[in-house]
């Protein structure tokens, strides 16, 4: 486990601080974790906090006209903002002389962020490009969105995170205002310092930048939990923009508070399958699928552990032939058999433990990516050192014995087969494709 020296602190109005300062380095990180994503959209509103991350990363009333990022980059700077299912986080990462100024930043956007007709109609028109480019126009776009839509029941776990243009166009300045106030308060957020910087005097300047901010109380989280799939769900999608087919496969992954331990393990047995030059998918009938792309992972964006609602271990393989996917396909219930019946040979399994730590170790190396992650497991399960002691509880904590039971629990799970047709190849799968959606 790294080792570094935590603080937590709760001021009056609620908002939580966490300090973890680091007295190597001339830098310093700070994200803010608000306890809002596209999972907490009221219904019809879909890619409102998305659309929220852009109106606020613009800055608050004081950062005006020049806004929030230009004022980072002059002071040698950098700061972006991700929605996520559960939460929208706000980070940056800047000289340790600019750590007042950071902060002074954030405590203005949290208290009023300059939202009006033009910066909304601007953004809207911001996030109608990213659809554009990002999902409509790029090959495979539609992944992972598609698979939680497949997969899940419930609206709130099939949502993305860009919405429908639609409910984009449809949002007004007195919507914004109401979500702002419902979910944008010191009492659902979390602010996270790390690096260079003395813990008194950090404290001092937060009190000063956020004391006097009100209390809100937050809107509670929607309820996002459903029972697992009671069948194989299949989709074709045909992808235009698509050269060779494709597959993705998506399972829902254990409870990452009450199934801890085999949440790990199925991080190790994705890296098993899909990781390193020694990818168990590289073997077997998927050579025969002439395979040219493969990732497995752990989470919707390949972030473990970073919602507390259902979530996916995800599977993206690019093959040869409409076939291919069958052999992808039986390659991995092929392999999965097999690790669920004799464990992985203890060389690879030290191998790959290895290498995924030492993968979480090098992105905790920078102050704003550290505090991003700090950040994100405190706000989510109040446990900032499980992302310190992730690449140890990793490397030695996860059995060859845990992994076959990880291997037999997929195995024996329904899961969501999504098919990437290239438009040429669209005439031979529409009436497989209606068949699928109508089961579906």
């Amino acid at each position: 486990m790294i080792r570094t020296q935590l603080r937590r602190l709760v001021l009056d109005n609620g908002l939580r601080i966490l300090l973890a300062p680091n007295p190597v380095g001339a830098s310093v990180g700070v994200a803010v974790h608000y306890g809002v994503g596209f999972r907490t959209e009221p219904e019809g509103r879909t890619g409102l906090a998305h659309l929220f991350e852009h109106l606020v990363f613009q800055g608050g009333r004081d950062a005006a006209p020049e806004g929030y990022l230009p004022r980072v980059q002059r002071a040698g700077g950098f700061g972006d903002a991700r929605t996520r299912q559960d939460v929208t986080v706000y980070y940056a990462a800047a000289p340790a002389s600019a750590l007042e100024m950071l902060l002074a930043l954030e405590a203005d956007r949290m208290r009023s962020p300059g939202i009006s007709e033009r910066t909304l109609r601007t953004q809207t028109a911001v996030i109608d490009e990213e659809i554009r480019l990002m999902v409509r126009n790029r090959p495979y776009g539609a992944f992972p969105w598609v698979l939680p839509r497949v997969l899940h029941s419930r609206a709130e776990n099939t949502r993305d995170g860009y919405g429908e243009s639609a409910d984009l166009a449809a949002f007004d300045v007195p919507l914004c205002e109401r979500f702002f106030a419902d979910h944008y308060g010191p009492g659902n957020a979390v602010l996270t310092l790390t690096g260079a910087f003395d813990p008194a005097a950090a404290e001092r300047l937060v009190r000063g930048h956020f004391e006097d901010l009100p209390a809100r109380p937050p809107v509670a989280a929607p309820d996002t939990h459903e029972t697992l799939p009671d069948r194989e769900r299949r989709l074709t999608v045909t992808d235009p923009h698509a050269g060779p087919h494709a597959v993705a496969v998506g399972y829902r992954m254990p409870d990452p508070v009450t199934e801890r331990a085999d949440y790990l393990a199925h991080l190790v047995l994705a890296a098993l399958l899909g990781q390193g030059r020694q990818a168990l998918l590289r073997r077997g009938p998927a050579a025969a699928a002439k395979v040219s792309s493969l990732s497995v992972g752990c989470g919707l964006f390949g972030l473990p552990l970073d919602t507390t609602g259902p979530d996916l271990l995800t599977l993206f393989a690019v093959h040869e032939g409409e076939q291919g996917a069958e052999d992808v396909l039986a390659s991995l219930d092929g392999t999965l058999e097999a690790l669920a019946r004799d464990e992985a040979e203890a060389g690879l399994l030290r191998a790959t433990t290895a290498r995924w730590a030492a993968g979480a170790l090098r992105e905790l190396g920078t102050p704003g990516t550290r505090a991003q992650l700090l950040g994100l497991r405190e706000a989510l399960f109040g446990e900032a050192e499980l992302t310190l002691a992730l690449p140890e509880l990793v490397r030695t904590g996860v059995t060859g014995e845990q992994v076959s039971r990880a291997a037999a629990r997929l195995a024996s799970s329904h899961r969501a087969v999504v098919r990437f047709a290239p438009a040429e190849a669209a005439a031979g799968v529409t009436e497989r494709a209606a068949r699928e959606q109508a089961a579906a």
